[in-house]
């Protein structure tokens, strides 16, 4: 009989499947940026500030800060999983990575938020 010895969260269908879904979502919101821009005679202080200004784009980008912290959380383990083979090194390293990714959301609600 064979046996899931991972039946937790990190199974790699799931971490496969929230990657894909999270890149997909990363890219439309990229492409919704570029045409924006396109659209609204380009890149200027001013389109930027509209763009921002919206309550709606802002819950968005909150959206895609998530869904890019999710991204490279699941990378980032899958690389340090594979290139460090020491169990407390990649722990270590494993632990400053998500203490990094979760500075990089409090920062960039600090700026969505923040300021008016």
């Amino acid at each position: 009989m064979i046996m899931l010895s991972n039946t937790g969260w990190k199974s790699g269908l799931k971490e496969w499947i929230v990657q894909r879904l999270t890149g997909i979502y990363i890219t439309f919101y990229f492409l919704f940026i570029v045409f924006y821009l396109f659209l609204n005679g380009g890149f200027t202080y001013l389109n930027w500030i509209n763009l921002f200004s919206s309550f709606y784009f802002k819950i968005i980008t909150v959206l895609f800060i998530f869904n890019i912290v999710l991204h490279l959380g699941i990378g980032m383990s899958i690389v340090t999983t594979d290139y460090i083979s020491s169990s407390m090194l990649r722990v270590f390293v494993d632990f400053l990575v998500n203490i990094f990714l979760l500075s990089y959301i409090f920062f960039i609600m600090q700026i969505l938020w923040g300021f008016k």
